[in-house]
């Protein structure tokens, strides 16, 4: 079984529902081990965009990355994402953070996240769940990473709001 690391995040239609939602939907196709606090920040554009809830979720799987990919694909379409624009509103985003430390680059998909080291709203999520994470890449570990960030979109950590397994 190999470990894999999502990250989820939303803006719109009430997004700690559509996270839980997510979740569940995950939980049809992967074992799933963590999830992470809620977290909220600015838009990456820091324009009118409302505030974005993020999570990570550590499962487990015997699929490959891109059957994985295909599936949470699956999941954000029948969700009702709709791709308007780059790092535009969206109900539900689903990315592949890591897959066994493997390094892939495929056309498609790029493993680890490419830009997971520029984003507070993966890396603290990620550090909830696995605190212990190196970089593939860089060897480098993820408080480093968290501690390297220029901007840390506003990032806070919600409350007495959860996501259950």
């Amino acid at each position: 079984m190999s470990k894999v690391i999502f990250g989820l995040g939303s803006n719109l239609d009430n997004p700690v529902i559509q996270l839980q939602t997510a979740v569940e939907n995950l939980g049809r196709f992967f074992t799933l081990h963590r999830v992470s606090n809620i977290y909220k920040s600015q838009s990456l554009l820091k324009d009118e965009q409302e505030d974005y809830y993020n999570i990570a979720v550590l499962a487990e799987t015997d699929k490959l990355p891109q059957k994985i990919l295909s599936i949470t694909q699956k999941i954000e379409k029948d969700m009702g994402r709709i791709k308007l624009k780059k790092w535009g509103e969206r109900v539900i985003d689903i990315d592949i953070i890591d897959y066994n430390r493997e390094i892939i680059k495929l056309y498609n998909l790029e493993i680890p996240h490419n830009n997971m080291i520029y984003r507070s709203f993966v890396l603290n999520p990620l550090k909830d769940i696995m605190p212990e994470y190196i970089h593939p890449v860089l060897n480098i570990s993820v408080q480093d990473m968290i501690n390297s960030l220029e901007d840390d979109y506003n990032i806070t950590i919600c409350q007495n709001k959860f996501i259950f397994l």
